[in-house]
């Protein structure tokens, strides 16, 4: 076995990094991806891949989201290769190799149905559950009957459209601003996403980006205007979303909300995503 570590994965590491996670994800019956991009890294130098091979092969993997230097990292070990120290091999490298880029706070990403099944996991880490949770909701290919509302229009962002769009976003999530605007660039960028603009008369009323990269669609950020909250264009946009995208490539819709809002996981609902999973944060 052999250990190395990158801050980009090449495409063959991508694919094997893809395939390796479905492996584990049919074994644990687990669904969040992780994000598989330095994209939004707040260092696009720092390591942010530590991969494990046997024999050319993945057999494990953690990856590190850091959009700022409080860092979230996930793992995925083969099911044939567990407990043999290869997750902890790797955390310490990842502590090894990232300890002057100004870390400030390290949390595991995990789901409910993985704890449950392995629970001495918490213990032997040494760590413990946050108060984060989110509700992991799934949608099949089953297009929505819309009626069109002419004066609002659905379009793919464009440069021009950046600065409104990290404006509503930082307000939505509380969010610093600079960081609103990081995503909303990024987005347009990455050939794996797209962003999404609702208008109406050319006015910029809310965006969602979609993740295209894994075998669903994942629909993320999705954010409306304070002063237009509550009139349904939430729910309009996202049908449209869905519709454009069911034309466009075979996947199924998948969306994560914060298990405090409930409103937003109320919207989902009624428009006909289910619940799959509750995706946990540790420390």
């Amino acid at each position: 076995m052999n250990t190395i570590y990158t801050n980009k994965l090449t495409e063959n590491e991508l694919n094997q990094a893809k395939e390796l996670i479905k492996i584990c994800q049919n074994h644990d019956g687990t669904f969040k991806e992780p994000y598989l991009s330095n994209m939004l890294n707040f260092d696009k130098s720092m390591p942010a891949f530590f991969m494990t091979f046997n024999e050319n092969i993945l057999i494990g993997i953690l990856t590190v989201y850091a959009d700022s230097t409080e860092v979230e990292i996930s793992i995925n070990i083969h099911p044939e290769f567990r407990m043999n120290g290869i997750a902890k091999t790797l955390y310490n490298l990842f502590l090894e190799k990232t300890k002057d880029y100004g870390i400030s706070s390290i949390e595991f990403i995990s789901e409910r149905k993985f704890l449950d099944k392995n629970p001495d996991l918490l213990k032997h880490w040494n760590i413990s559950e946050t108060d984060d949770t989110e509700s992991w909701l799934k949608k099949e290919r089953t297009p929505y009957e819309i009626e069109k509302i002419s004066e609002l229009s659905i379009s793919i962002a464009n440069e021009s459209d950046i600065d409104k769009i990290a404006k509503i976003n930082a307000e939505a999530f509380d969010s610093p601003l600079n960081i609103s605007s990081t995503y909303a660039k990024e987005a347009m960028n990455d050939k794996n996403s797209i962003l999404y603009v609702i208008k109406k008369n050319d006015i910029i009323l809310g965006s969602c980006t979609v993740d295209i990269s894994s075998n669903s669609n994942y629909l993320y950020g999705l954010a409306i205007s304070k002063e237009y909250r509550g009139q349904g264009i939430g729910s309009y946009f996202v049908k449209n979303i869905v519709n454009e995208l069911i034309s466009k490539n075979n996947k199924d819709f998948q969306i994560a909300v914060d298990d405090t809002n409930i409103g937003a996981k109320k919207l989902y609902e009624n428009l006909g995503f289910e619940y799959i999973t509750q995706v946990v944060y540790l420390s």
